[in-house]
């Protein structure tokens, strides 16, 4: 078990990683502090300056998408603190550059297509990643299990849409990469191009989830007094690469205890932040 900052530990196993995210510390708190409009936005309008890209902004913004009508779900609010917290736990770790951002630019709603598309500094690949969240479920014995049932629920998802031929899918991550990256960031050329081949493919019926590196990430929220075994993760994990559906795997996990107090500590900084 390493410690990744206060409040948070990880168990890494090179192919799979768990999170542990004990409390809402204050280092986490800034760490969110410091990345939200970056996650959010992409890393240009984060710098610029702008009101509209301010950190005051921002979270007011994601406060309006949580509760945007009265009768918003609970899964679509452990939905958006899922990826918020895979978001941010990426951008730390520094592994990948984020190719996608957090909110949806034409809209409120969830995003169209992939959760996440990352690019792998040091391999150059591109990866594609989808985030599920959620608590335990009727019939799954332990927290174990629902991870697990998570991480099979994004495989499922993957699969389908890597073998669709489906171009408005690949037309808005390039959109996306366009905003989240950087225009100074050398990579986002290659990113750029590595996402251009697969629109061109899907026009042509062509792609097929097996040339894919995909990320499958599972936030689960349940009692650290049950944690998420990393054998159980690592059995699936051997389970997914055997079914030969993807290129490369790379399986993320964060467990945690709630999702309120994410959202709560968020709604207090739009009264707090000055």
């Amino acid at each position: 078990m390493i410690e990744l900052i206060p409040g948070v530990t990880k168990e890494d196993y090179s192919d799979y990683v768990l999170y542990f995210i004990e409390s809402l510390t204050e280092e986490l708190k800034q760490e969110i502090r410091n990345r939200l409009v970056a996650v959010c936005h992409g890393v240009d309008q984060a710098r610029s300056g702008r009101k509209i890209y301010s950190y005051k902004a921002t979270v007011k913004e994601f406060i309006k998408r949580y509760k945007t009508s009265k009768n918003v779900s609970e899964e679509r609010k452990k939905g958006m603190i899922g990826e918020l917290l895979v978001h941010v736990i990426l951008e730390m770790e520094g592994r990948f550059t984020t190719a996608s951002p957090f909110f949806n630019m034409e809209e409120r709603s969830f995003k169209k297509g992939y959760d996440v598309a990352l690019f792998e500094n040091k391999t150059n690949s591109l990866w594609i990643t989808e985030v599920k969240s959620g608590e335990i479920q009727k019939g799954q014995k332990n927290a174990s299990a629902a991870a697990i049932g998570l991480i099979n629920t994004a495989k499922n998802d993957l699969k389908s849409r890597l073998n669709a031929s489906n171009t408005s899918l690949w037309l808005n991550a390039l959109n996306a990469a366009k905003v989240s990256m950087s225009d100074s960031n050398h990579q986002k050329d290659a990113v750029m191009k590595l996402l251009e081949q697969c629109a061109d493919d899907s026009l042509e019926g062509n792609n097929s989830s097996d040339t894919f590196n995909v990320v499958l990430s599972a936030t689960l929220f349940h009692p650290m007094s049950e944690r998420i075994k990393a054998t159980k993760v690592g059995q699936k994990y051997i389970r997914v690469v055997n079914e030969n559906l993807f290129k490369k795997v790379y399986i993320l996990i964060i467990q945690k205890e709630t999702f309120e107090a994410v959202y709560n500590f968020l709604e207090r900084e739009t009264v707090d932040e000055k």
